[in-house]
């Protein structure tokens, strides 16, 4: 189960940057609008963006170089359905506070709890967040993850892409070229 607690941090960081909370019954802040998206495997993580205007920007990493992706390829590839099914899981942990909401569903397919699915609500559902991890056969060269995060800001954007460490401080300037950031 060590990529639900992972996760479960992620969920937290997540919460902090752009979500749209009620506090005592009041909106606050605006709802982002952004995708982002991060299909991972040991030798390779794609990292595509969905704007709220309908675009996609998207990077790929691989062996120690990065390079940002045509917009066909990266449109196509968020098109594609992540490699799991969608299919409601189980809720296995909640929390409800007073302008907080966070919920962690999942499925395992083995004791170890090395695969499986967690979705986070936060924020009341003004940001989710779906994992879908698969740590394959043994060893780490057919472990692939998916993970969609969803109802994310400008500024939330910019922080995803700043810290994608795979990708070259070049790469990450042309991504937020792309989106219109710079």
């Amino acid at each position: 189960m060590r990529w639900l607690a992972a996760l479960a941090a992620l969920g937290l960081v997540a919460a902090c940057d752009g979500s749209n909370v009620e506090v005592n019954g009041v909106e606050v802040g605006e709802p982002g609008g952004y995708t982002v998206e991060i299909r991972a495997s040991d030798i390779e993580q794609t990292y595509l963006i969905l704007t709220p205007d309908g675009r996609t920007v998207g990077a790929r990493s691989a062996e120690g170089a990065s390079a940002l992706m045509d917009s066909t390829r990266a449109q196509a590839l968020a098109a594609e359905a992540p490699p799991r099914n969608e299919e409601t899981a189980p809720e296995v942990f909640s929390m409800r506070v007073p302008g907080f909401e966070m919920s962690v569903a999942g499925n395992e397919d083995d004791a170890n709890g090395d695969n499986g699915q967690v979705r986070m609500n936060i924020g009341g559902g003004r940001q989710n967040i779906t994992v879908h991890a698969d740590e394959g056969g043994p060893g780490e060269a057919d472990d692939r993850a998916y993970v969609r995060i969803t109802g994310m800001d400008e500024n939330a954007v910019r922080e995803f892409i700043a810290e994608a460490d795979e990708l070259s401080p070049a790469v990450q300037a042309q991504m937020l070229t792309e989106l219109g950031f710079e």
